[in-house]
């Protein structure tokens, strides 16, 4: 109260922080408080814990602080992966290193994307935002749209980091993007999240497992380095099992470390049996490998979700998408969409266009759920259907003129490749070549034994023109025990006659011998005489290696008329060639330049362009042998050229060494020696024995 009175008193009953003393007042007074500034924004410091055993994440982290260095408006960047591979642990690992750059704050969020029935909505996480940036629960507006706007006014101009966590559509992240410049996001997934990418322009970051060596590191870090250096190959051996997933190596050293009597060696034993059984932490059964897959593969709709399983009986390691087409009985655009959505929930990979394949234990896990669904019986058999329909076509462009036995085929499930010439065809079987072997084993596992002996007989070209021995005889043995089972004799005549052709390629003349024997007696109780014929033309091939030249004489000439009273052009040229070279070792060169010349004008009328190079070689060998390397030369000359077109590294191996021999006749070492060192190279590609006749000559 002010009074006004002679001696001019002046008395407050109230506080004020200014205050105006005066004499004499008229009217009323009023007092009024000037507005106060606007409550700081509190500073969040909401990141999870940084995580331990952290390693090879080097240039990821590099590519972080790139983006936090730009000084222009940046998109916000996503961490994309398969599930344990360790986004959630990189994106923490680095807000913690840069925590500093953001003196307003830093907010994370768990969406929880993957748990169906816990996924965090955008509205629900714009309120647990709102409420960390200390605005009162009666002061949220209700709805996303509100609550977003609210929270970029807000942290308008802040300079802070928002790290989103297991999201998993756009839409769950799209209103929580601040929309200032001034903030940085950063995103765990997954998913691709391609809608973010096309519309807010956010960057993707494919995080990866780890090298070998350093999944191993990840191991001793945990274990204890003397350990790991006490069982190094056992070590390597169970990062290899963990498919080198971060999550993985680190419950399988979680308990090792819990464990010190047992070894390394006993526990990878277990997890080579066990796999994903193994692969879980008692303590924490959330962390479980199978259970991190399972909530990706859980959110999948229904087809994906089957194709998915589908999937789990592949034989091999990829698989191409035609052959997917058929697996699941789709059009190629159906089959495409779902393995899209596949690969953008990184269950599957597409490393490189239109083939796919899995991770390791992601493989694993779509087995387990394969073996739930009733239909994989139907879709193993349609995969191998295809498969045997694809080889033996590619066989008809490697050997259109070859005699073969009649496959008892259902109709293909999906569209066949259209081969528009025989290196094309080769070029499928050798992209192929992986998973037609595995599918063979894999058909005898699954009970489907026309398959098991169909499809290696399919692969005979396949095996002729690439000879990968081994493969060859694994196969051919499966089919064997197929066929016995279901008392197939022209199989068996025919694979007896063929897996001899591949012990004669491993230098096991004996074994091959047993096997011709077999299969001679199978086609002559067959009345087939133009197979027998093949049997003993073979046969007499084998007598020549082994240096009985004059019986492999004898056993040619035999066969020779046996195939030309068949009829059989391609076998009759085929026993010239091989009668010639056994004439040209007995030093018959006249004679066998005359069979050669039968031989080469036969495959002139069949079109045959490798087997007229294999000629040519011949012919120049014994040229070469008539101390006439100048023709040599022209024969080796005109073989090179057609080898080379077809893709076919045998003879072009034929051809070198062939033209290697005459130019050194002539005089030339340094040429005739770069000749001898390609065809070595097309050898060592074949992993072929005949290799070693290369080295000799070359360190002569």
């Amino acid at each position: 109260m002010l009074v006004a009175d002679d001696t001019t008193r002046n008395q407050l009953t109230a506080t004020s922080s200014n205050a105006v003393q005066a004499h004499t007042i008229v009217g009323g007074v009023h007092f009024t408080t000037p507005p106060s500034a606007p409550p700081a924004l509190p500073v969040p410091r909401q990141l999870p814990a940084d995580t331990a055993h952290f390693n090879d994440r080097e240039n990821y982290l590099k590519s972080l602080g790139n983006w936090l260095d730009t000084t222009a408006p940046v998109a916000p960047t996503m961490i994309v992966g398969i599930g344990g591979v360790g986004k959630t642990s990189l994106a923490t690992h680095w807000a913690h290193q840069v925590r500093d750059s953001f003196p307003d704050g830093d907010l994370y969020l768990d969406l929880r994307g993957y748990h169906a029935d816990e996924a965090v909505t955008a509205e629900d996480a714009l309120e647990q935002i709102l409420r960390s940036l200390d605005v009162p629960g009666e002061r949220i507006p209700v709805g996303t749209e509100p609550r977003a706007a609210l929270y970029r006014s807000l942290v308008h101009g802040k300079r802070m980091l928002v790290l989103l966590d297991n999201a998993a559509t756009p839409q769950q992240v799209r209103p929580l993007l601040p929309g200032s410049s001034s903030c940085r996001v950063l995103i765990t997934s997954r998913s691709r999240l391609t809608g973010l990418a096309t519309r807010e322009g956010a960057q993707r970051m494919a995080l990866d497992v780890l090298p070998p060596v350093r999944a191993v590191e990840v191991l001793a870090r945990i274990v204890g380095e003397s350990r790991i250096a006490a069982e190094p190959d056992a070590a390597a051996e169970l990062a290899r099992d963990c498919g080198y997933l971060p999550l993985a190596l680190r419950i399988v050293g979680g308990r090792l470390a819990a464990s010190e009597s047992l070894s390394l060696t006993e526990f990878a034993q277990e997890l080579h049996q066990e796999r994903l059984d193994a692969l879980t932490d008692d303590e924490d059964p959330s962390a479980a490998v199978r259970v991190v897959f399972s909530l990706s593969y859980r959110t999948l709709p229904a087809d994906a979700a089957r194709l998915f399983r589908l999937l789990g009986v592949v034989p091999g390691a990829d698989i191409g998408l035609d052959a997917v087409s058929a697996l699941a009985a789709l059009t190629p655009m159906a089959t495409r969409r779902l393995l899209e959505t596949l690969v953008n929930a990184h269950l599957l990979r597409e490393d490189t266009p239109r083939r796919y394949r899995f991770h390791d234990l992601l493989r694993v896990y779509a087995a387990e759920r394969a073996s739930e669904d009733s239909e994989r019986v139907e879709a193993l058999r349609r995969l191998l259907t295809w498969y045997t329909h694809v080889a033996d076509a590619a066989a008809r462009m490697f050997t259109p003129s070859f005699t073969r036995i009649a496959l008892d085929l259902a109709e293909t499930p999906a569209p066949l490749p259209i081969f528009t010439d025989r290196a094309d065809a080769l070029h499928w079987c050798d992209l192929e070549r992986a998973n037609l072997v595995a599918s063979v084993t894999q058909a005898e596992r699954a009970g489907e034994l026309a398959q098991a002996w169909q499809l290696p007989v399919a692969m005979f070209g396949a095996f002729l023109a690439r000879r990968p021995f081994n493969d060859w005889v694994d196969t051919h043995l499966v089919a064997l025990r197929a066929a016995r089972a279901c008392g197939e004799k022209a199989a068996l005549a025919w694979l007896h006659t063929s897996i001899a052709l591949a012990y004669r390629g491993l230098r096991d003349y004996a074994t091959a011998l047993e096997h011709f024997e077999l299969a001679r007696a199978g086609w002559r109780e067959l009345g087939e005489g133009w197979a027998e014929a093949w049997a003993l033309r073979d046969t007499g091939d084998v007598q020549h290696r082994l240096g009985d030249v004059t019986a492999a004489v004898a056993t040619l000439t035999e066969a020779l008329a046996m195939h030309v009273a068949e009829g059989d052009a391609f076998g009759e040229a085929t026993a010239l060639r091989l009668l010639g070279e056994a004439q040209h070792s007995l030093g018959d060169h006249d004679a066998a330049l005359a069979n050669l010349e039968r031989s080469l004008e036969i495959r002139r009328q069949q079109g045959d362009q490798r087997n007229i190079a294999i000629v040519y070689a011949a012919m120049s060998a014994i040229h070469n042998s008539k101390n006439d390397p100048t023709r040599a030369l022209d024969h080796a000359t005109r073989a090179l050229p057609l080898a080379e077109a077809l893709d076919d590294w045998h003879t072009e191996a034929r051809a070198h060494d062939a033209l290697g021999d005459a130019l050194s006749q002539l005089g030339k070492p340094d040429s005739a020696r770069e000749h001898w060192e390609a065809a070595l190279l097309l050898l060592e590609k074949l992993a072929d024995p005949d290799a070693d006749t290369l080295e000799r000559k070359l360190s002569a």
